[in-house]
């Protein structure tokens, strides 16, 4: 049994970029000599039916902004509150210097009052940062925000076209706080996150980057080196061993699970993970249909949507779980407060 760490997801916020970008017309930009029919395979096969760029030159901080100040809201709190914040990306968001999260700060007017640095680890960042955001509040360092913010369009272009047809620009925000008045028990009774499963892995280390400009092995712009085949098997194996390894450390069933989100690296992908792993669709929520593939902003996206549309109450368990790059995989497993 995993030691119960006693906080809350007080509040979640997303945001995308105003400009929506149809599927069909990246598929015959990509695939501009393929016959219709093939253009017509690979939009289906996408699963995709929009998502959304930044325009050209657009910074990408507002976004992020946008996302908390909304998870802030939800939580009833003021950004004056909040004693750490960490920025997640896996494009780099606008700056190397200084960190990103500063920014976030000066833009919610914080100076002296919190801590503020970035973390990347592709599309399973967002999980790392809800782990240390989840030890830092249990220690009594907290409230702590979570905003996850990526930017893949910078780095597309029809020449990758495998990524080009399927990566998005969004932004996703958590707040962490202790539960107030209550602490969990070791039964995870009274709620908070009930286990946490992080791993680094080589399935595909090598195959699956993405370089800064200027550094060694980097290109004009992004795509995929490993096959569908690769990507689809380290997917299936890498989420469904986190998932088992927290249902172990929780001591229960994947049916007592209430509520299941996934990273959603396209349509068909995220169909068959689903099938594979035996979830009931109505218990997750969809939301790469909408804004495609977006790193590690899709679990925290997808837990907003969830949060906000669905009926989730006091006492239920959610199960968040990714795999990013074929080099990291995690899951947490997160009851709500009762």
């Amino acid at each position: 049994m995993s030691r119960v760490l006693a906080v809350e997801i007080a509040g979640t916020g997303g945001a995308l970029p105003s400009r929506a970008v149809g599927t069909a017309d990246l598929v015959a930009e990509a695939f501009a000599d393929a016959p219709p029919e093939q253009r017509a395979r690979v939009e289906a096969k996408s699963g995709i039916e929009t998502r959304h760029w930044l325009e050209p030159g657009e910074a990408a901080l507002p976004l992020g902004v946008a996302a908390l100040r909304r998870a802030l809201e939800r939580a009833g709190m003021e950004a004056g509150a909040l004693r750490r914040i960490i920025f997640v990306s896996s494009t780099g968001g606008d700056h190397v210097v200084p960190a990103n999260a500063h920014q976030i700060a000066d833009a919610l007017g914080l100076s002296d009052t919190c801590d503020a640095f970035d973390l990347s680890n592709s599309c399973v960042g967002f999980l790392s940062a809800l782990d240390v955001a989840g030890r830092s509040v249990a220690t009594g360092s907290g409230p702590v925000a979570i905003v996850a913010v990526e930017t893949f369009s910078r780095q597309l272009s029809p020449r990758g076209p495998r990524a080009y047809v399927v990566l998005g620009d969004a932004a996703a925000a958590a707040v962490v706080r202790p539960i107030e008045g209550r602490a969990a028990d070791a039964s995870g009774a009274s709620g908070g996150i009930l286990a946490t499963c992080l791993r680094s892995v080589d399935r595909l280390r090598g195959k699956m980057s993405m370089a800064w400009p200027g550094s060694p092995g980097a290109r004009p712009y992004h795509d995929f080196d490993a096959r569908s085949s690769e990507l689809t098997d380290s997917a299936l194996a890498c989420i469904g061993a986190a998932i088992d390894d927290v249902l172990q450390s929780a001591g229960i069933s994947l049916g007592a699970v209430d509520w299941i989100v996934l990273h959603q690296p396209n349509g068909s992908l995220y169909a068959l993970l689903l099938d594979k792993l035996g979830i009931d669709r109505r218990r997750t929520v969809n939301v790469v249909r909408d804004i495609g593939s977006v790193g590690a902003a899709s679990v925290p996206f997808a837990l907003d949507r969830l949060l906000r549309g669905a009926t989730v109450t006091a006492g239920q368990r959610i199960l968040m779980a990714s795999v990013g790059a074929g080099t990291a995989y995690g899951a947490i497993l997160y009851q709500v407060p009762s």
